[in-house]
């Protein structure tokens, strides 16, 4: 097989294991579902133009995981609705504790989860919940939490 076809297998493979969790993660910050749909086929659209560039850096999950986020800040402004939870934990937290935050209280993702989706190493991951439960009041992790348990 060429290396074309497995560099293509190999997009089609992330794609398919990440696109899932992409949209879950969109549809907590935008609420819109075609907002959320429309950021990660963006982000996903971009990954793919420069597979090659992120299969040689370092962390390709980080790189396509900040694809996802410009995306994300680029339909924000356009969507309404947001939730008053997750609104303050981007108010009130750098992008990378409020993003760990969402993805582990509010999508109920383990730790390793959240580390392979965003391309990051678990104990930063870890340390970064430590410091969010400091600055988070009880009632807002509970609402976090809460809301991840509805259907």
């Amino acid at each position: 097989m060429a290396t074309d076809q497995h560099s293509l297998l190999g997009l089609a493979a992330f794609v398919q294991l990440h696109r899932p969790d992409y949209l879950r993660y969109a549809r907590a910050r935008l609420v819109d579902e075609s907002a959320s749909r429309a950021a990660v086929e963006a982000a996903l659209a971009a990954v793919g133009g420069r597979w090659g560039d992120f299969l040689r850096s370092a962390r390709p999950a980080a790189n396509a995981w900040g694809q996802l986020r410009a995306q994300i800040r680029a339909a924000s402004p356009h969507v309404d609705g947001a939730d008053p939870a997750v609104w303050w934990l981007y108010a009130a937290l750098p992008q990378d504790a409020a993003d760990i935050a969402l993805l582990r209280w509010r999508l109920s993702m383990t730790i390793e989860a959240v580390a392979d989706l965003m391309g990051i190493d678990p104990p930063a991951v870890a340390a970064s919940l430590l410091t969010v439960r400091r600055k988070c009041s009880a009632t807002t992790l509970r609402q976090l939490e809460h809301r991840a348990s509805r259907p």
